[in-house]
């Protein structure tokens, strides 16, 4: 298909995927051309990721603030979310998985879109059937202050009513969490449990206390930037990837456009702190994943075709704009 200014997006009733690549490799078994939750048993060996949150800082009703959720088929049924912007659990209940699995969370930064809806897996997904703690993994910062830890203490602090309130219930213990700092300045195994490994590594993106996720699981693996401008540590995470989640923005003109800022200061925004179309191409050929993904650009009629035309400049090969509800299927003979 061709992706320009005209393409009919998934706010719209749109159901393609923003690809010319929909499929890399051969699957070893037929996928509806739709997902349909609940009816796409995953295989054994099998990874599958959805975008939970594909938008801006700015929530929408189309696009949720960032996160993806990455489902993996081991025998426990794993899922993990990665980052947990505003409006990400609305899209993951129209998932039909089970709330009380809601447990770990990958956060890549402390920016509130990818942390806003924190409070909503804590106090109500606990009252709606979950029963133990969340474990959050997150950065460490320059300073304690600046950290998870000292981040989940004050989160706990100030859902105090929330969580007394809730004195009797029987999700009370759903409720509480258990933080992880991983660092921030170098790579870290930071999980393995049922044949799952999260490692993490550090990006660039204003602070200090930003980082990246890989997951690999039976010889997959996804790569997720989090915010970040092109990096070397990003490129050393991916080889080998089947996936590649980075995170792209509009070029300068067109973010001083939509935002309404002069286009010295969004040159600054776009390409000091994020990743330009052009950059996120040149990213993706310097990485070679079997399949890239463009993530956290807003997706409207505004954006989707410069952003397309100008990541194709740099790389032609497979290449998705996240929108939220796209789903990938990760094998070892297909992607």
């Amino acid at each position: 298909m061709e992706i320009n200014e005209s393409t009919k997006l998934a706010y719209e009733g749109g159901t393609s995927s923003l690809t010319n690549t929909p499929v890399v490799g051969k699957p070893n078994r037929e996928y509806n051309s739709t997902f349909k939750p609940g009816t796409e048993q995953l295989d054994t060996d099998e990874i599958r990721v959805t975008i939970l949150g594909s938008g801006d800082p700015f929530v929408k009703k189309g696009q949720a603030c960032a996160s993806v959720l990455i489902e993996v088929g081991n025998e426990q049924q794993d899922f993990f979310f990665f980052d947990l912007g505003s409006g990400a659990l609305a899209n993951f209940n129209g998932l039909r998985l089970p709330v009380t699995a809601t447990t770990k969370v990958f956060l890549t930064h402390l920016h509130a879109d990818h942390m806003g809806d924190l409070p909503t897996l804590l106090g109500s997904l606990a009252k709606s059937g979950r029963r133990d703690p969340v474990e959050v993994w997150g950065p460490a910062g320059e300073t304690k202050e600046l950290g998870t830890l000292a981040f989940a203490k004050h989160l706990e602090a100030a859902m105090a009513w929330d969580y007394l309130s809730m004195n009797g219930h029987p999700g009370q213990s759903g409720s509480r969490l258990i933080p992880t700092e991983v660092p921030y300045d170098k790579p870290a195994t930071v999980y393995e449990r049922n044949g799952v490994k999260i490692s993490s590594f550090p990006v660039i993106h204003i602070l200090n206390g930003a980082v990246g996720y890989r997951l690999d699981y039976k010889g997959g693996s996804v790569v997720f930037t989090g915010d970040t401008r092109p990096s070397k540590t990003t490129l050393e995470a991916c080889k080998g990837a089947d996936l590649l989640i980075h995170e792209t923005f509009p070029c300068a003109k067109v973010f001083a456009k939509k935002a309404s800022v002069p286009e010295e200061f969004a040159n600054k925004v776009v390409n000091e702190s994020h990743t330009s179309p052009a950059m996120a191409g040149k990213v993706f050929k310097r990485a070679g994943a079997r399949m890239s993904v463009m993530w956290h650009l807003v997706v409207d009629h505004d954006t989707v075709g410069s952003a397309y035309r100008e990541m194709r400049g740099q790389y032609d090969g497979p290449v998705t704009i996240a929108q939220d509800g796209t789903v990938f299927n990760i094998t070892r003979n297909a992607s």
